[in-house]
């Protein structure tokens, strides 16, 4: 061994003993800084919500002035116009169609729903005060233009119950000779809101107005369909509480008849999935009480006869409204725009969390899909629709695997109008009373209102109000009042939204950080963090205004990742002040759309009522938490 080696060797040992030294000292200083931190978790003011991007890179040597002054002020990117519809990233959906191994199912999936879109179709148009025919030609036609546009691969477009009283209200303002325009109307602004990269937006109503709408939408359904259901004639413009009243009083000139076939058809509708989630309910259930009816001679009002055909497509386009009209019309189109989009919306998240498809959720262009659908329906004299989560469930539990099942069930729809028009025309009201008597039945408790009273029991006060205004002074003013409510709460609690996305790139020593995960039945493992790991840090409150800055984190992480990376996605949640379920959903749902490319996510510093949601939003733990971080540093010998 030469001199010269054993001295490089010499002063190699004395350099990684001294690295030792002094990581451990470093090491116990971050640990207490950490733990002292941590100890002060929600006690910090309620300043702006910012998303700050840093490589966990520190030098020893830095001061945090020299660090905030290497900071650089990130732009939001600006996405591309959607002018080509989208239609680029559709052509595989397409060929997929036509694969021989899907073909069979598929084709089931389509005439399992077409047996459910039939009856409710015809219910749906009896709810929303327009004639029977109109429903069916209205399902057929948005069903082709929703599933092969739409933004989800499995959703079913049709007629909505949500919608329903929406469309009574437009037609008792404006007339149904107006109902087409609207629908137009509708259809354009989807069209042009996705076009413009404007789904965002749509998801700015608090989860709990929407649970507050469903709630109301389906006390109102229930209030308009039991007289019908009992045969009885009830005067128009009373709210619920007056239609009990005039029930009870009145309760003697029900017809038993009526009231037999709408308890037998809701009995079999409740009963009938329950035997094999495949069976028909709705069509065995009316199906049944039209045999019923005829049969045994009973004395109850049907649909009455109705175009067959092509008789029952009138191609035309809409009139304009006169020039008077407009204002009004158009806060009635506007009204209906939103819910749609954003019943659509929603129906579609629901759906990619049940089954996840090659082609992943883009709410752009699910917007482009019901604005297609929407614009085909008001050209053929139809009715609004929205992507329906019913139609929608039944078709992925039935096997679906592509776009076609969505076909498959239009032309069922158009085929049952061609040829069973006489049939349908039998049909007995009372059966599609009773088919709606169950849907309203089980819009009034939803499962979104469970998640909201599990976070923070005064982010339910939105769904209260909403539906109280709803139910005494309508649809519009309920929903105004809901909104109201929920920005209230969100200025209440210091909510204001201003974000300043910072990156911090400063170089020194390595960090190798690792996390103390929280300790699960299903989980128990620890989060490590690579010395070049990305940590994410949110600042400030997530709620349902977060929206676009939820959207521009997910945007900048795709666009930073390094695809070949194994490194996680950290997200530092330590200085999160407030949040409420919508925001930390969306955030979640975000998250596991990074995670599907198969980009580890993690978060760390999550406060318990974080892991609660959490926990309700991403119960298989794709997304990684701990409830505390500790940061051990190694200094790297060169």
């Amino acid at each position: 061994m030469t001199t010269r080696t054993a001295l490089f060797l010499s002063r190699t040992l004395v350099l990684e003993k001294a690295s030792r030294i002094s990581s451990s000292i470093r090491s116990r200083s971050l640990y207490s800084t950490a733990r002292g931190a941590l100890a002060t978790f929600g006690t910090e003011n309620n300043g702006p919500f910012r998303f700050q991007h840093n490589q966990i890179r520190w030098s020893s040597l830095s001061s945090d002035e020299e660090r905030e002054k290497k900071c650089t002020k990130k732009t939001r990117r600006v996405k591309p116009f959607l002018f080509d519809l989208g239609i680029p990233s559709l052509i595989p959906e397409w060929k997929n169609m036509f694969n021989p191994k899907t073909l069979l199912p598929d084709i089931t999936a389509g005439l399992t729903v077409g047996c459910i879109a039939v009856p409710l179709s015809l219910a749906i148009a009896l709810a929303s005060g327009v004639p029977a025919e109109m429903g069916l030609a209205t399902a057929a036609v948005a069903g082709v233009a929703g599933g092969l546009m739409g933004g989800t691969t499995l959703a079913v477009t049709g007629p909505a119950a949500a919608i329903s009283l929406l469309v009574v209200s437009a037609v008792e303002a404006h007339g149904l000779e107006s109902l087409a325009f609207i629908t137009l109307a509708c259809g354009g602004l989807q069209m042009a809101s996705g076009i413009t990269r404007m789904g965002t937006f749509a998801k700015l109503v608090p989860v709990s107005v929407i649970a507050g709408f469903t709630t109301g939408v389906g006390t109102l359904i229930l209030s308009g369909q039991i007289p019908k259901a009992l045969g009885m004639a009830a005067p128009a413009g009373m709210n619920p509480f007056e239609m009990l009243i005039w029930l009870a009083q009145n309760i003697g000139d029900a017809n038993m008849a009526s009231a037999a076939l709408a308890g037998g058809t809701a009995v079999s509708m409740l009963f009938l999935p329950k035997l094999h989630p495949k069976i028909p309910a709705a069509l065995i259930a009316v199906g049944g009480a039209t045999v019923a009816t005829h049969t045994l001679g009973l004395d109850v009002a049907v649909i009455g006869t109705m175009p067959s055909g092509m008789d029952a497509f009138k191609f035309a386009v809409p009139t304009l409204p006169s020039m008077d009209s407009i204002p009004s019309l158009m806060a009635s189109t506007l009204l209906i725009y939103s819910m749609t989009s954003v019943e659509s919306l929603l129906s579609c998240v629901a759906l990619e969390k049940m089954k996840k498809t090659s082609y992943k959720h883009n709410s752009d262009q699910e917007l482009v899909g019901q604005g297609l659908a929407n614009v085909a329906a008001g050209f053929f004299m139809g009715m609004p629709v929205t992507s329906v989560i019913a139609r929608s469930g039944l078709n992925l539990r039935s096997g679906a695997q592509t776009r076609l099942p969505a076909l498959v069930q239009s032309g069922f729809v158009f085929g049952s109008i061609a040829f069973a028009s006489e049939t349908i025309s039998m049909v007995p009201m009372p059966a599609l009373s009773g088919m709606l008597i169950v849907t309203g039945g089980n819009m009034l408790y939803p499962s979104e209102f469970n998640y909201c009273y599990s976070v923070d029991k005064f982010t339910t006060m939105p769904f209260f109000t909403t539906v109280a205004g709803m139910l005494s002074m309508g649809l519009a003013e309920g929903i105004g009042m809901g909104c109201l409510t929920a920005l209230g709460l969100a200025v209440h609690k210091n909510m204001q939204l201003n974000i300043r996305l910072m990156v911090e790139e400063t170089t020194g020593d390595n960090v190798y950080g690792y996390n103390e995960a929280l300790e699960c039945a299903k989980e128990k493992s620890s989060l490590l963090i690579s010395p070049n790991s990305t940590v994410w840090q949110l600042r400030g409150p997530i709620n349902f205004v977060s929206m676009f800055e939820i959207d521009s984190l997910t945007q900048d992480v795709k666009d930073e990742r390094d695809l070949d990376s194994d490194d996680p996605v950290v997200l530092d949640m330590h200085n999160v002040t407030t949040l409420d379920f919508t925001g930390v959903e969306e955030l979640a749902i975000r998250m596991l759309e990074i995670a599907d490319d198969h980009a580890p996510v993690q978060m760390t510093n999550c406060s318990p009522t974080l892991l609660h949601v959490l926990n309700r939003v991403d119960p298989n733990y794709r997304i990684a938490r701990s409830s505390t971080v500790l940061i051990e540093e190694k200094l790297k010998v060169v």
